[in-house]
């Protein structure tokens, strides 16, 4: 972690002096293309837009929110602090025909499920192109995406309490996701 804090108040100090646009396009020229995030049906919108400031703070740029069970979701750009203006958000009614064209592309599909034969976040290694699948608030990820998945990963909790809410959770996920493959890169 340590390391991880040190690389982002090394990019602020030596970014301070540029103009707006200049930090623009370095915040841009360092977005995470190898990590896309997949939100399955969450039903409230501003679990939704929460995610969305979380992804855009920690550099994705690209993802995914599948409405098959209601309409479109609407986004709150206060919620988000207007993160989806950085985002790209695609938006599709099929969980299947989404992943399927992840994995077409080269993504590994890493759904997150509490189940005994899950592998705990901690000891999950994330490497290549990574697609995180967040399911709904009350029922999780679907039967079919967790078929489609080629890792299943649960966030292990140490209070009573049996879930964080997916807000908090996609937030720990991707901390954890950016931290592996960020330090990767500067080792």
């Amino acid at each position: 972690m340590r390391v991880f804090a040190k690389l982002i108040l090394t990019f602020m100090k030596n970014y301070h002096y540029l103009s707006r646009q200049e930090r623009i396009d370095q915040v841009l020229a360092h977005r995470k293309e190898d990590l896309v995030l997949v939100l399955e049906d969450l039903s409230e919108e501003h679990n939704i837009s929460a995610i969305l400031r979380t992804a855009e703070g920690f550099g994705i740029s690209k993802v995914f929110i599948i409405h098959s069970l209601e309409k479109k979701p609407k986004l709150s750009s206060n919620v988000s602090s207007g993160a989806s203006k950085w985002l790209k958000i695609e938006y599709s009614t099929s969980a299947v025909k989404c992943l399927e064209n992840l994995r077409n592309e080269g993504f590994s599909i890493y759904g997150t499920y509490v189940n005994p034969s899950a592998q705990s976040l901690w000891e999950t290694k994330f490497e290549g192109k990574v697609a995180l699948v967040m399911g709904n608030e009350a029922h999780g990820i679907s039967d079919n995406v967790i078929k489609l998945s080629d890792h299943i990963v649960y966030l292990p909790m140490q209070g009573l309490t049996e879930s964080f809410n997916v807000s908090v959770a996609s937030a720990l996920f991707i901390y954890e996701i950016v931290r592996q493959k960020y330090t990767q890169e500067n080792d």
